[in-house]
């Protein structure tokens, strides 16, 4: 179940970034961080079915810097999306990093709940920028 799990959230985060790509940025710059963004999932996906519960640091840096890689086109985005889906955007960026952060804590309690409460967070913001700001 793990496997799914881990995997799963390379799929949340290329998802995530379908709408953003083809929908807002558009063009070579939409299409070139569609490709990376889920080509970067696939990859993450295969390396968890062959090293399942190794190298789980690596994997939680590699979730936050794959959920940054808009950075690389932010003014095209900004060019594109009105500011409050922006704010909306950067929240949930926001919301993730802190949530990963503190997962990566173990000596904290509780911080795999303190975790899915962030991840609940961000998501929830990803939803308002997607729906209010992205969608006809």
């Amino acid at each position: 179940l793990n496997i799914f799990d881990h995997s799963a959230i390379y799929v949340l985060i290329a998802g995530t970034y379908t709408p953003f790509t083809l929908l807002v940025l558009k063009g070579w710059v939409g299409w070139t961080i569609f490709g990376v963004s889920w080509g970067l999932a696939l990859t993450g996906i295969v390396l968890k079915l062959f090293f399942t519960g190794k190298y789980d640091t690596i994997s939680t840096i590699a979730y936050v810097l794959m959920g940054w890689l808009i950075i690389f086109a932010i003014k095209p985005l900004v060019n594109e999306m009105p500011f409050s889906g922006l704010m909306w955007l950067l929240a949930g960026g926001v919301f993730y990093t802190v949530g990963a952060i503190l997962y990566s804590i173990k000596k904290l309690k509780y911080n795999h709940a303190i975790f899915h409460i962030f991840v609940l967070l961000g998501s929830f913001s990803h939803f308002m920028a997607v729906f209010f700001y992205i969608l006809p």
